[in-house]
């Protein structure tokens, strides 16, 4: 009688399922899941006793496991294995002449080799609807990266690289496939899945925004982009490209066709009360600025920006906790030693901008002293020292 087939997942968990049974193998106990994954990926060749135990005691714990050790894990991976049915674990972990293995002889699909042999099929094929097909069953099979639960571990860490390339790869090759066809909700569908995986690529960026555009999905656009925006700026210390900023404002355009009363508008366009300089975006603070510095080129009175920058010691870079701290201290002692009519804005991970309308170079000067001397009375063990350059705001740059 032939063996029930088993169907094993390894990208983006651990599991395995023979008919209507299926077990998940979580994080809880490490070594059965290194063991477990270890002896599936190389079912084909018996692993001796000494191979299993440097594997399982890699690194500090070199020396610690033993036979016995060893002997008690591969019960418990066999008692997790029976919940599969039929005493499943004595017949798929079988022992022979001081090595184990994975019994061979039962039927297995394994999404890590099939995951690739989709991509390759779809490769070599001519037909470009196969190719489409092909494509995307190996990206919905890749639903994250290889065993999560047994993240950091070498022999782990070395399968993502690889596998991960490849999902990248064809998911770049096919959004153009599927763009001709002007299958959206597909090309929405695989950019929300891969930015999942890998939320800073721009190109995978530019993709869903442009599709959730054309989709009439205006909302999710613009709210899928600030959140990426503030992911970039928070993680990278980098902006948006200026196409996806353009992009972003696509989507933020009125779309509404019903009028709206001079009431209604004055509603809408109010300021808030209260006190303070205002917080703003960085797109919007330069959106802010080219509108002043067009009005300076009548009046001849240039308004000024403070950029404020913080580093460690001889201009070192600060850990990330203690970046953050210093940048959240310093936001509340701008936003309190500014006036109502000034602004600022975060323009990377570790600066701010200001605006000052109505100070000339002495004054700017003067509150970016106070700013300096506030921030070192009152957090006098910050590690964050603070640089200031102030400087005209110009309308173009001279020639």
């Amino acid at each position: 009688m032939t063996a029930a087939p088993l169907s094993v997942r390894m990208l983006g968990g651990f599991s395995i399922r023979r008919n209507d049974n299926e077990i998940t193998i979580n994080d809880r106990s490490r070594k059965l899941c290194l063991l477990l994954a270890c002896l599936i990926q190389e079912r084909n060749r018996p692993l001796p006793y000494q191979e299993l135990t440097d594997l399982l005691w890699d690194g500090p714990e070199q020396g610690v496991g033993s036979l016995n050790t060893l002997k008690a894990i591969l019960h418990r991976t066999r008692a997790c294995l029976d919940q599969l049915g039929g005493g499943a674990g004595r017949e798929l972990l079988i022992s022979r002449e001081g090595c184990y293995q994975w019994n061979p002889q039962i039927p297995l699909t394994l999404d890590t080799e099939e995951f690739p042999r989709l991509c390759q099929a779809g490769s070599q094929t001519d037909s470009e609807e196969d190719r489409i097909s092909l494509w995307l069953s190996a990206t919905e099979l890749y639903r994250g990266d290889f065993l999560p639960a047994l993240a950091g571990h070498p022999w782990a860490a070395a399968q993502v690289p690889p596998l991960r390339e490849r999902y990248f790869q064809t998911a770049a090759a096919l959004l153009p496939l599927l763009a001709r066809r002007e299958r959206l909700h597909e090309i929405a569908h695989l950019t929300q899945a891969a930015l999942s995986l890998d939320p800073f690529r721009e190109d995978l960026c530019r993709w869903r925004l442009e599709t959730l555009l054309r989709l009439d999905r205006r909302d999710e656009a613009a709210q899928f982009y600030e959140k990426f925006h503030q992911q970039l700026l928070s993680q990278r210390g980098v902006l948006p490209s200026s196409d996806l900023r353009q992009l972003y404002q696509q989507a933020r355009r009125d779309w509404d066709p019903r009028a709206i009363s001079p009431v209604t508008l004055q509603e809408q366009l109010s300021d808030s009360p209260g006190n303070g300089a205002f917080l703003c975006e960085f797109d919007f603070f330069r959106a802010i600025c080219c509108t002043l510095s067009r009005m300076a080129e009548r009046t001849g009175t240039p308004p000024h920006v403070v950029l404020i920058s913080l580093s460690g010691e001889e201009n070192a870079g600060l850990a990330k906790h203690s970046l953050d701290r210093a940048m959240d201290n310093l936001e509340t002692i701008i936003g309190a030693r500014l006036r109502r009519g000034d602004a600022f804005a975060r323009c990377s991970a570790s600066q701010f901008v200001l605006l000052l309308p109505h100070a000339n170079y002495e004054d700017s000067q003067m509150v970016s002293s106070r700013i300096t001397r506030a921030f070192a009375r009152q957090y006098p063990h910050s590690p964050a020292l603070l640089q200031v350059s102030v400087q005209p705001l110009l309308s173009s740059l001279p020639s």
